[in-house]
């Protein structure tokens, strides 16, 4: 029986590799696609779809994301409409504004966290 693709495991359109660092003022990407993170990214995100951070990803900037699975290292504030899922291995220094927050045992979090009902939803 496939697999239905959920979400977090649809392909992913655009790869930050892992030894990268990338100094951007903000990065954009349509609601149809995806970023996944392994490398280094300072900067803004602005993504309607997926965000990806790997274990080795590192975002030092602020993100505006669908949705976003975090299990490597966010400086700055994170706003996602539907849901964020931060993995173990994550650590986050910043405020999150979402619908849905999932955090896995052995997850770091510091900040404040606000949820609303996301459009989807209403």
């Amino acid at each position: 029986m496939a697999r239905v693709q959920d979400e977090f495991t649809k392909p992913t359109s655009t790869v930050i590799g892992n030894g990268f660092t990338i100094h951007a003022a903000k990065f954009t990407c349509s609601e149809s696609e995806s970023m996944r993170i392994d490398g280094t990214v300072i900067g803004d995100i602005d993504i309607e779809g997926l965000l990806n951070i790997s274990e080795t990803g590192r975002v030092d900037g602020h993100i505006n994301a669908g949705s976003a699975r975090v299990a490597g290292r966010i400086f700055g504030n994170v706003q996602c409409r539907n849901a964020i899922h931060l993995a173990a291995t994550a650590d986050v220094t910043g405020d999150v504004l979402t619908s849905v927050l999932v955090v896995d045992e052995g997850a770091v979090f510091t900040g404040r966290c606000q949820t609303h009902v996301s459009a989807d939803e209403k």
